[in-house]
């Protein structure tokens, strides 16, 4: 754990440390506080279910961004072959840089709990349902920053990684766009396995233990294909 410490904190302080990391977390604030006040200020509406409803859509452009230099660019530089030739496993490597990705993506949502906390002054608010949009936002976000990092092992171009990174969650969200046009069985497995239709779910105030396996075990999937397409990278 000591090795997936050091590389989380590694990467941790260069997202604090580079523009980009800034940019990201600007961008990301900025258009979040639009969404909620659009819903608070133009709608009239002091809730944030607007605000969560849009998150899948906010999380497709930023978390790409958070995760595509993360392997790519070891890769094009030649340091992940140097990582390899040290004590350390390629899956300590993989969840060290999830993990820094996940926390740069929980440090974000926690910067916009002053929405919440506007509300409140503003009026009385569903605490319960707040708190479950919160946890069902995170865990949609470590979904997809393990598929945004298997698309970051696909490249040592950073830029082509943000692209496959962004096509991949957009296929994801087309897919679940388009369950209504499926005959119901079809509907009732893609609502099964779409980590969107489970946070959806999250938004209701109600946290399912099957909502919450779906999205971990996404995760899980992702995390595993990547450390599946280094140590391929590897052996080549």
């Amino acid at each position: 754990m000591n090795r997936v410490g050091t590389i989380v904190w590694k990467e941790w302080r260069l997202a604090v440390d580079t523009p980009m990391g800034y940019v990201i977390a600007t961008a990301f604030l900025l258009a979040a506080g639009f969404f909620f006040g659009n819903s608070l200020f133009l709608i009239g509406q002091a809730e944030m279910r607007g605000y969560f409803s849009i998150m899948p859509l906010l999380l497709m452009f930023f978390v790409p961004g958070m995760s595509m230099r993360m392997l790519a660019e070891e890769l094009r530089i030649g340091t992940f072959e140097l990582l390899a030739t040290l004590p350390v496993k390629t899956v300590h490597i993989v969840f060290g840089k999830y993990l820094a990705i996940l926390l740069q993506v929980a440090v974000l949502l926690a910067l916009t709990l002053v929405y919440p906390v506007t509300l409140s002054w503003l009026g009385n608010v569903d605490g319960g349902q707040i708190a479950a949009s919160y946890i069902g936002a995170l865990l949609l976000g470590s979904a997809y920053a393990a598929i945004c990092l298997f698309a970051s092992s696909l490249s040592r171009n950073a830029v082509v990684a943000y692209v496959i990174g962004f096509a991949l969650l957009l296929a994801l969200f087309l897919l679940q766009q388009a369950v209504p046009l499926f005959p119901p069985a079809v509907q009732d497995a893609l609502g099964m396995l779409s980590p969107i239709e489970h946070y959806q779910l999250m938004l209701r105030g109600v946290i399912s233990l099957d909502d919450i396996v779906c999205l971990l075990v996404t995760s899980g999937v992702f995390i595993a294909f990547t450390v599946f397409q280094l140590e391929r990278r590897r052996w080549a």
